[in-house]
């Protein structure tokens, strides 16, 4: 448990592929993919640890601020288990799904298993690559270097990172007979809802809401400054009426999911609170 900073940051890098657990842009499915160039904060978690509860910790996505968590869906075929998911957490209570124990494979090294009410976190897909579903494996079969997963820390920075730029409007190719006509193509909307915290940290009751048909994080920062007559704010999501405030730094997922934000404005307290990965700085 000790390579899992509370409250800081980690990657999740599979011994046996060498791949990450990202969280995948419907902010539903859980899959292993490679770190690329520039880094995704789809492959950052935040690690929580709840002793009251034993010693177990739960994992929330950064991208969306989902938590990683077991399912009752069966893997797709050619993989094994049920499938691990992105889930809300509305519960102030410790829930199985979402609580993991972290035992460390190695002493010397920073390898873990992560265990799951007697099934384990397992990557796919040794034999066949294109396999990249993330599982727990149900059937308790030998401990192999698919359930080890190397814990990589992310250093801590108040800085907040920058949003991804508005994207050109999409379009389409329309054939029309020697000819071809270019059509936009409109994202179907979701319902948003924005709400104001106080100086004193406190989320009023009062929440406005509004359909808004895109997926650019830039766009709804403007979109929700102009409803809340202030340029000067950072949007954090909450998802889930007991899931950890996160700040909405990525592009909003590919569903059309409601989704609630946590307006702050510059200089209140909550935002000092904010903490963001850091990518620039080498890992330790």
């Amino acid at each position: 448990m000790e390579l899992f900073p509370h409250g800081g940051f980690v990657r999740l890098r599979s011994r046996a592929r060498d791949k990450y657990i990202h969280a995948d842009a419907d902010a539903s499915g859980v899959s292993l993919r490679p770190l690329g160039a520039a880094p995704s904060v789809n492959a950052v978690w935040k690690p929580e640890r709840w002793p009251s509860e034993g010693d177990f910790l739960i994992l929330q996505g950064v991208a969306y601020g989902r938590y990683l968590a077991v399912s009752d869906k069966d893997a797709p075929p050619g993989h094994r288990g049920v499938r691990a998911v992105q889930r809300d957490y509305n519960s102030p209570h410790a829930e199985a799904p979402f609580l993991w124990t972290a035992f460390r494979v190695d002493a010397d090294q920073n390898y873990v298993r992560l265990h799951n009410h007697q099934r384990w976190l397992r990557a796919n897909g040794r034999h066949r690559y294109w396999n990249n579903v993330v599982t727990i494996d149900t059937r308790n079969a030998s401990l192999t270097t698919m359930m080890q997963w190397r814990v990589e820390e992310i250093p801590v920075s108040p800085e907040p990172l920058p949003l991804p730029p508005p994207p050109q409007q999409p379009t389409i190719h329309v054939s029309r007979g020697l000819f071809k006509r270019r059509a936009k193509v409109h994202p179907s909307g979701r319902m948003i809802q924005h709400v104001r915290m106080d100086d004193d940290g406190f989320i009023l009751d009062n929440w406005p809401d509004f359909n808004f048909d895109d997926y650019s994080v830039s766009n709804l920062r403007a979109e929700v400054a102009l409803r809340q007559d202030d340029e000067n704010i950072t949007l954090c999501l909450r998802a889930g009426k007991h899931a950890l405030l996160i700040p909405l730094i990525t592009d909003l997922p590919h569903n059309t999911d409601p989704l609630d934000i946590i307006v702050m404005p510059t200089g209140s307290p909550g935002l000092d609170a904010i903490e963001y990965p850091q990518f620039d700085a080498p890992e330790p």
